[in-house]
């Protein structure tokens, strides 16, 4: 009985968030450049992922775009002359980070987020994030087939 309420919230879950092919958010990400992985990498291991670029925003403020692809992982805005550090996408379980890119049109950072949610079912993220009005735009389930190939690792 356990297991039948357990498999039917889950399936309802998943449901829920069934993921998208099309949109402005898949449609600006696409357009978007990409904020290239950090050539100081921490020892985090081989094959993570990691950020720490600056980024200008159109009204000249510099932000430190900060994370990192693992356990945990999430990334956020550090505001230099503020020195505040507020969270732009954090995907939570096993979904980490995988690309980011960044609109100097919009000042919009966009975060890629893919994993095992729950280490049980595969999804993808997209994170919209607001950096001159520090805010969460919008976070949309993707479809992987509908996003452009991940920004090389290294320039």
């Amino acid at each position: 009985m356990r297991m039948l309420v357990f498999l039917t919230f889950a399936c309802f879950s998943v449901s829920c968030h069934r993921p998208i092919s099309h949109g402005p958010i898949i449609d600006n990400y696409k357009a978007a450049a990409c904020i290239p992985v950090s050539a100081n990498r921490k020892a985090r291991g081989p094959h993570t992922r990691e950020w720490e670029t600056p980024v200008t925003l159109s009204d000249g403020s510099k932000v430190m775009v900060i994370g990192h692809q693992m356990p945990g992982g999430r990334i956020t805005a550090h505001y230099v002359t503020t020195g505040r550090e507020l969270e732009a996408a954090n995907a939570g379980d096993y979904v980490y980070p995988r690309d980011v890119h960044f609109s100097g049109q919009t000042n919009f950072l966009f975060v890629k987020a893919s994993g095992l949610a729950g280490g049980m079912i595969h999804e993808t993220w997209l994170f919209e994030y607001d950096l001159l009005g520090k805010r969460l735009i919008e976070r949309r389930r993707v479809a992987d087939s509908a996003l452009p190939t991940e920004c090389p690792e290294f320039p």
